[in-house]
This record gives C-alpha cells, sequence and structure tokens, in this order.
C-alpha cells in the first residue's frame, strides 16, 4: 500500500491538533475547577469571618453572654440575623449535635459521622466541604462556639454556588466549541497545504528520475513507496556520480593548496627567524669595531653576547634542518622550566643597542622569579619581536616600557610603546602573516609582516594568549599571557 507524502502530512497534524486541544481541554477543565474552588474557600473564609462580627454583634447588642441557655433562647433570632449577614442558610447546633431550638426527645439528632464539617466543629476545629449532586454545588461552613474554654453550639452555614458552577460550565462548552471549530479549520488547511507542498516534490521526481535514468544509466533502488523515496533515490545516484569526480578534483586542488602553503610559510618563517639573532651579532660586532678594546667590560659583554646569539642560531638551524627533512612545519620546542623576567631582560639588553640608534629608551620593572615551563629561546624571540617593533614604530626621544607580574595562576607581561598608534581596522590583522599597515610611519623600513604572527603561535604553542590594544596618536600596548609552572 502506497502511502502519500499528503496523506502522510494530514494524518500527522490532525494527530499533533488533537493531541494539543486535548491536552488543552485536560488543563483548562483542571484550572476552571481550581478556581472555582478556590472562590468558594475565599468566600467561606470570608463568610467566616462575618460570621464572627455577627455573632458578637448579636451578644453585644442583647446584652447576653455566650452560653447554652443564651443560644436555646435565641436560636430562630440568632439565625436570622447573622444568616442575612452572610448571605446564605444557617443552622445552630448543640454540643451532641442535635438542633438548638427543638428538643432532644422530638428532634432527629443528625447523623454527624456522615456530616465531615460538623464532625470536626465537634472536635472544636473549624471545617467546610464542598459537594457537587446533580448540578448543584453547596458549600457547607461549620465552626465551634466556646464560652471558657468550653463547647457550647456549634454553627453551620450553608451557601448556594450553583451559579458559579453553571458558569465554569458554560466556560468549558465554550472551550470545547471553539477546539472542535479550529481542529475542523486545520484538518481543512492541512488538506489543501499538503497538496500544494506535494505537488512540486511529484513533478521534481518524475524530472530527476528521467536524468537520472537516461544521462547516468543507473539502476535506480527506490527504498521506500511514496515521492520522497523516488525523489531520494534518483538524486542519490546523480549526487553520488557528482561527488565522486567533485571529491577527486577538491583533494588534488587542498593537496597542490598544502604543498604551496608549507613551502611559503617554512621559507618565510625561515628568513625572519634567521634575521633576528644575526642582528644582535651584527650590532655588538660592529660596535667592537668602532670602539676596538678600549673598554674591557663591554668587550666581555658584546662577546658573550655573539657566542650566545651564534649559540641560538645554530640551535634554530638545527631545527629547521630538522623541519626540513621531516618535510613539516610543526617547530621543535624544548620545553623546560624558564624564568620569564631573566629573559625578557636579556631581549631588553639587546634591543637597547638597536634602540639607541633612534634615542629611545627600553625601561623595564620586572618581578622576579617569574617561572613558566616553555623554551626559552622561542620566548626569548617572542620579546624580541615584540620589542622590535615597538622600535620601528614608536617615535623618535620615546621610551619603551616593559613590566612583568603574576596574576592568579598566569604571568602577565607588557610592553607600551610611544608611536604613532595602530588604526582599529589594522589592529583585526596584525597578527596575520606578512600583514602591513601601509599608512603607518616607521623609524626603521623592512620588514616582511611575519614578527607578529610568529609571536602569536609561539605564545600559543605555550598555552598562553596575546593581545595588542592601541590608541592613536598615544601608543600601542602588546599584553601576552602565560601559564604559569605550577612547581613554583
Amino acid at each position: 500500500m502506497k502511502w502519500t507524502i499528503q496523506f502522510k502530512m494530514v494524518v500527522l497534524f490532525s494527530v499533533i491538533v488533537f493531541i494539543g486541544f486535548s491536552a488543552l481541554l485536560i488543563l483548562s477543565n483542571k484550572v476552571a475547577q481550581e478556581n472555582m474552588y478556590r472562590e468558594v474557600r475565599e468566600d467561606m473564609v470570608q463568610s467566616k469571618k462575618n460570621l464572627d462580627i455577627a455573632l458578637n454583634q448579636y451578644f453585644l447588642i442583647h446584652n447576653k453572654r455566650i452560653s447554652k441557655d443564651s443560644l436555646e433562647a435565641g436560636s430562630r433570632e440568632l439565625k436570622e440575623q447573622i444568616g442575612s449577614a452572610v448571605g446564605g442558610s444557617i443552622t445552630l447546633y448543640r454540643p451532641d449535635a442535635s438542633m438548638y431550638g427543638s428538643s432532644t426527645s422530638e428532634g432527629k439528632l443528625v447523623k454527624h459521622t456522615e456530616i465531615e464539617d460538623l464532625r470536626e466543629a465537634m472536635q472544636s476545629r473549624i471545617a467546610y466541604t464542598t459537594k457537587v449532586d446533580q448540578g448543584r454545588v453547596v458549600a457547607s461552613l461549620s465552626f465551634p462556639i466556646q464560652s471558657d474554654q468550653q463547647l457550647v453550639g456549634i454553627v453551620q452555614l450553608e451557601k448556594d454556588y450553583t451559579d458559579l458552577y453553571r458558569r465554569n460550565m458554560r466556560f468549558q462548552d465554550t472551550i470545547k466549541l471553539f477546539a472542535a471549530t479550529i481542529f475542523v479549520f486545520v484538518f481543512i488547511a492541512s488538506i489543501f497545504i499538503s497538496r500544494k507542498i506535494t505537488q512540486p516534490i511529484r513533478v521534481l521526481t518524475k524530472r530527476s528520475a528521467e536524468v537520472a535514468q537516461g544521462s547516468l544509466n543507473a539502476d535506480i533502488q527506490i527504498a521506500t513507496k511514496d515521492e520522497i523515496g523516488e525523489l531520494a533515490a534518483s538524486f542519490t545516484v546523480m549526487i553520488d556520480r557528482v561527488r565522486e569526480q567533485i571529491d577527486v578534483i577538491e583533494r588534488e586542488r587542498d593537496e597542490v593548496k598544502q604543498v604551496q602553503a608549507r613551502s611559503k610559510v617554512f621559507f618565510d618563517n625561515v628568513t625572519h627567524e634567521l634575521k633576528t639573532p644575526l642582528t644582535t651579532i651584527l650590532g655588538y660586532a660592529q660596535i667592537l669595531r668602532d670602539n676596538g678594546f678600549t673598554d674591557p667590560d663591554f668587550f666581555d659583554k658584546g662577546m658573550n653576547y655573539i657566542i650566545k646569539e651564534s649559540r641560538r642560531l645554530n640551535t634554530m638551524v638545527a631545527d629547521i634542518l630538522e623541519v626540513s627533512v621531516s618535510s613539516a612545519v610543526i617547530e621543535n620546542y624544548r620545553f623546560a622550566r624558564v624564568d620569564v623576567s631573566e629573559v625578557i631582560r636579556e631581549a631588553c639588553e639587546d634591543m637597547s643597542i638597536k634602540a639607541g640608534k633612534y634615542n629611545i629608551g627600553i625601561h623595564y620593572e620586572l618581578e622576579e622569579e617569574l617561572y613558566v615551563r616553555g623554551d626559552r629561546d622561542k620566548l626569548k624571540e617572542v620579546f624580541l619581536n615584540v620589542l622590535d617593533n615597538s622600535v620601528k614604530y614608536s617615535d623618535v626621544n620615546s621610551i619603551i616600557e616593559v613590566q612583568s607580574s603574576r596574576e592568579e595562576q598566569s604571568i602577565a607581561i607588557m610592553i607600551r610603546d610611544q608611536g604613532e598608534g595602530i588604526g582599529e581596522e589594522a589592529l583585526n590583522h596584525v597578527f596575520e602573516p606578512f600583514y602591513q599597515d601601509k599608512g603607518m610611519n616607521r623609524v626603521e623600513k623592512g620588514s616582511a609582516g611575519l614578527g607578529l604572527s610568529i609571536v602569536k603561535n609561539i605564545v600559543e604553542r605555550h598555552g598562553g594568549t596575546v593581545e595588542m590594544k592601541s590608541i592613536m596618536r598615544e601608543g600601542t600596548q602588546v599584553h601576552i599571557r602565560l601559564p604559569g609552572d605550577r612547581n613554583t
């Protein structure tokens, strides 16, 4: 048996709407009943207050004391007065549940065991009951009358709430009629809507089947017995054929792009990373050549830096050769316990020579013993690159401030220059490879735009973050945050 999509949609919509309206009717009926009983309860509470006032007024006006004798003597008058005050039928009972105003021998005793509120009142408790019988709703409130802690009588109030009950039933009937009308409307609308939706699907199914069978010469396997099944089968054949060809093309294209990107990134990073230590070595060598050996302390310091940077350069070359052999761009990191403040201090002293050419001072305030787990050379490369950028974009005769401190479990480093600043648009791209802001003035020319990209990669490899903030004509701040060594 073939079940069309239109038939399924109509059945589904009808079932959903039927379940929804059924739940709505059940809920509305429950809420209406709760509201009715709440109104009865609130009215009983108010009636109890009014009865208390009416009773007190009656005994005060007649200057009587509450007792069995006074209740016996004035039961008829008392029932009329307090009944008119609360708008209900009042009955006065003796403590044994016989009515005042009739002799015990002549009057029939009320079967109080069958009247719950009266039974509770005989136990000196206030209670009320609500009874629904053949379309009538009657509430009965009973409470004790006490004198000197003794039960002398019981007042029972009966009020008819049939009008409230009928109003509630009319509301329920209205809701049911509304629900039935909406259900019929949705049912009819679902027929027209489903017919309109399935019509183009039928046409598309027929056309796709013709294309699949004629052009691709494929065997169509229909899994289901409706229009969607036929459409899916037809399109599956065509899409599979097209996807196979596209996958081959995309795979070959991606492989070519990856090879090209790896080669470009590899050689760009090699060029930039070799430039930094060579710059330091060249700077000290030039100063030593110009000054000769007249200053032994500076000579020793310069030679030590040249040896240290030469070793770092040698290590970097070894890493590059290893990367080249493995045909990957993942750099080798030698993680160890590193004092960041010491590394920053070395970087500042290294760059102070270059900064001195432009009368730029590097001032640093470093908290001691800030340890991280990282590669010492890579971290120094980070600070050298950032300082190098600060020197390039700082104003002549300005100051570069460097600070480091501990913030909870992290190490925070801030490098601030006094330059022209970077625009908001440029800040969104400064960490991208080869990005350069053409509108910025630099005290030193010549940069491939890879420094900050390398900084970001190294910091992230150490589990940290780097962020740049800038204000035009005031300067730029670079904030670096690294996770502190847990053993510190």
